[in-house]
C-alpha cells in the first residue's frame, strides 16, 4: 500500500492561516488552559498526552479546557523543535510579542529579508505543530494549518 504524502503545500497561504492562528485563536487555547504566550518557551510544557476526564455534566467543559491544554503544549513543543532562527523569528514575534520591525533590527536584516525568513518559519511551524497535533492523538479535533495548491480560499 502506498500512501501519498503531500509535500506541496501554498507557502504564503500557509503562512497567513499560521499568523491568524498566532495572532487570534492561540488566545483563545491559551485562557482556556490557564497559561501565558511567555510559557510557549517553557521546557515544563511535557509533550506527554494526558487523557480527558469524562463524568458529570460539566464534561463538555472539562474537555474544552484539556483540549486547549494540549493545544497549548502542542503550539510549544513545535516551537522549540523549530530550526534556531525559526524560533528566534516565531518566539520573538508571538511569546514576547515584539514587532516585527524591531525583530529585523535584532536580527541584523532588512524587512524584505525577514519577511522571507518568517514566511519560511511561519510554513516550517505549520510542520512541526501538525507532528505534535498527531504526537498527542488532537489531530482531528484541530484543523491542518497547511494551505494545498488545490485548495480553495
Amino acid at each position: 500500500m502506498q500512501t501519498d504524502l503531500n509535500l506541496d503545500i501554498d507557502c504564503l497561504k500557509t503562512a497567513r492561516k499560521v499568523t491568524e492562528f498566532l495572532e487570534k485563536k492561540l488566545d483563545r487555547y491559551l485562557a482556556l488552559s490557564g497559561k501565558q504566550r511567555f510559557d510557549l518557551k517553557s521546557p515544563g510544557i511535557d509533550g506527554m498526552p494526558k487523557a480527558p476526564s469524562h463524568g458529570n455534566g460539566s464534561e463538555s467543559r472539562m474537555l474544552n479546557i484539556w483540549l486547549a491544554e494540549e493545544v497549548v503544549d502542542c503550539v510549544g513543543c513545535a516551537m522549540r523543535n523549530m530550526t534556531k532562527e525559526s524560533q528566534r523569528i516565531l518566539l520573538s514575534r508571538y511569546s514576547d510579542q515584539m514587532l516585527t520591525y524591531n525583530i529585523a533590527r535584532e536580527l541584523n536584516i532588512s524587512s524584505a529579508t525577514y519577511s522571507r525568513k518568517q514566511e519560511k518559519a511561519l510554513c516550517e511551524f505549520a510542520d512541526r505543530f501538525e507532528f505534535q497535533l498527531v504526537k498527542h492523538g488532537i489531530h482531528t479535533e484541530i484543523d491542518d494549518l497547511h494551505v494545498y495548491p488545490d485548495e480553495e480560499d
